[in-house]
């Protein structure tokens, strides 16, 4: 089918003049698209910041901005934090780490 070229001879309520200025959003075809996917992405990400801005607000360090979120609810020291390391919620451990943490950068032995 050929292409429609607007003129003086179409009519007012011309089909051909209308349809040219529709679009679809991306995110109208989820399936086709990945704008789900970014906006999950994106919203991931806005949580991140938030948390990464709280964690450098309380003196902390952490690694990166990415997966600061999950650090902040769940990492037990601040040895984790700014490591980006698990230690398996062992809250213990966490503190033993801190402290030598605290040690090493005083020059002290442990």
């Amino acid at each position: 089918m050929p292409r429609h070229i607007p003129s003086e001879n179409c009519a007012p309520d011309c089909f051909g003049c209308k349809i040219q200025s529709v679009s679809l959003a991306p995110s109208a075809t989820p399936t086709r698209s990945n704008a789900g996917v970014i906006n999950f992405e994106t919203k991931k990400s806005h949580a991140d910041v938030a948390a990464y801005k709280r964690l450098r607000k309380d003196g902390v360090q952490p690694k990166s901005v990415k997966g600061s979120a999950e650090l902040e609810a769940r990492a037990t020291s601040k040895w984790e934090i700014e490591t980006g390391q698990r230690l398996g919620g062992n809250a213990k451990l966490g503190e033993r780490f801190d402290k030598a943490q605290a040690a090493v950068s005083k020059g002290e032995t442990i």
